[in-house]
């Protein structure tokens, strides 16, 4: 051994011995029985999406809050996806479904700092995007995935391994299996064609056997398209299922349709023309304890998609739907949003509150109603991208 190295090996010996001899030093001098603080737990009881990025190229944070009284966010402690998603929850812990090749569903849980992070994945190859996701309790959950191979898989939200898929070959080729909705024993699932048979069309699948029982239809309207974030499936409180279309690519006014509770049919003696009620093409269903029903409107259908992206072109609208009526914007001071293109949603996350999304050219934000006052107002800005989904844990 060289003498460079000896003085090295012995410099660090004497660091050591040196370390070594001021921590029992400083022991001795200050023992008073002390215990480390525990370390801190950040109990989550929300999570949160941002998607960012342009163009082609989209990525989505996620991220968990401990409440929602804030009035800013941003994705600095947010968990990367690498797709744009929506997300879900068992009420434990978060699901994304995701747009791009492969389809991929990822389960998400919070550690104790509160980050967000990855517990187990579903992967489809062959297919696109997720369309939905439906989880009916811990162990059960269904999923519709398209582009590409379409199906319907059955899984477990537990574990993440798929226990089943639904055969929907006899629904017909070229479909988009899109909102999903269970009721009774029965999963409820959109076909969207986009127009093609002029028709809407839903798969009505036995739960028991988890094979299908029929399709149905009415041409009364047409096209049941949603985006991932979007909804046009709800149930009232009575048990009767609402299903929103809107008609595009078909020649249909846009409309809802009905099916009663204990039924599996569309109900013939209702249709609520949603073109005639509000004058525009509608997108999106939402229904909340208190009975208010909201859609958007589209004021630009040549900008429906988004194509020009300067000028967002949708509206939040209050609808009745048990006396088929538009009741008007839900407020005047509300900016445009992107709400095919980019995000929409609507959550109630109390019984006096809802919130949802606004996705512009200006501003990026959460908005909030109050069910009792009809205000509106900002509850939190984005400054880091569109807010893709919201979920409260238990």
């Amino acid at each position: 051994m060289n003498t460079n190295t000896l003085k090295k090996a012995a410099h660090i010996l004497f660091t050591g011995f040196i370390f070594i001899t001021i921590s029992i030093l400083s022991g001795c001098k200050s023992d008073d029985n002390s215990i480390p603080p525990e370390e801190t737990t950040v109990k989550i009881n929300h999570g949160l999406a941002i998607v960012s990025g342009a163009g082609d190229v989209k990525t989505t944070f996620l991220q968990g809050l401990t409440d929602l009284n804030r009035t800013s966010i941003d994705n600095a402690n947010g968990t990367e996806v690498g797709q744009f998603s929506s997300i879900y929850s068992d009420g434990k812990a978060m699901f994304t479904a995701g747009f791009g090749a492969p389809a991929t569903m990822k389960k998400f849980v919070f550690d104790k700092t509160g980050k967000a992070v990855l517990d187990q994945e579903i992967i489809i190859p062959g297919s696109n995007s997720f369309s939905s996701l439906e989880i009916l309790n811990e162990t059960t959950g269904y999923a519709t995935v398209g582009g590409g191979i379409s199906k319907v898989i059955q899984f477990n939200p537990a574990t993440m391994r798929i226990t089943g898929e639904i055969n929907l070959k006899d629904a017909g080729d070229g479909l988009f299996y899109s909102d999903m909705i269970i009721r009774d024993n029965n999963l409820f699932i959109a076909l969207n064609d986009f127009g093609g048979s002029g028709s809407a069309k839903i798969a009505v699948v036995d739960l028991s056997t988890n094979s299908l029982s029929k399709i149905i239809t009415d041409d009364r309207t047409a096209t049941l398209f949603n985006t991932l974030t979007a909804e046009i499936m709800t149930t009232d409180a009575q048990g009767n299922i609402y299903v929103q279309a809107s008609g595009l690519f078909s020649g249909k006014p846009s409309g809802v349709l009905r099916i009663k509770a204990g039924e599996t049919e569309f109900d013939t003696d209702y249709f609520f023309d949603l073109k005639a009620a509000t004058g525009n093409t509608c997108f999106g269903l939402y229904r909340f304890s208190n009975g208010m029903v909201c859609t958007t409107i589209s004021e630009n259908d040549d900008n429906f998609f988004g194509t020009d992206g300067a000028n967002p072109s949708f509206r939040y609208r209050k609808i009745d739907l048990s006396k088929a009526q538009d009741l008007g914007d839900l407020e005047a001071s509300l900016p445009n949003t992107f709400a095919a293109s980019r995000t929409s949603f609507m959550k109630q996350v109390s019984d006096d509150e809802v919130l949802f999304a606004i996705a512009g050219t200006e501003e990026d934000a959460l908005y909030s109603y109050e069910i009792s006052s009809g205000n509106v107002s900002k509850k939190m800005k984005s400054t880091s991208g569109y807010i893709t989904g919201l979920i409260t844990l238990k």
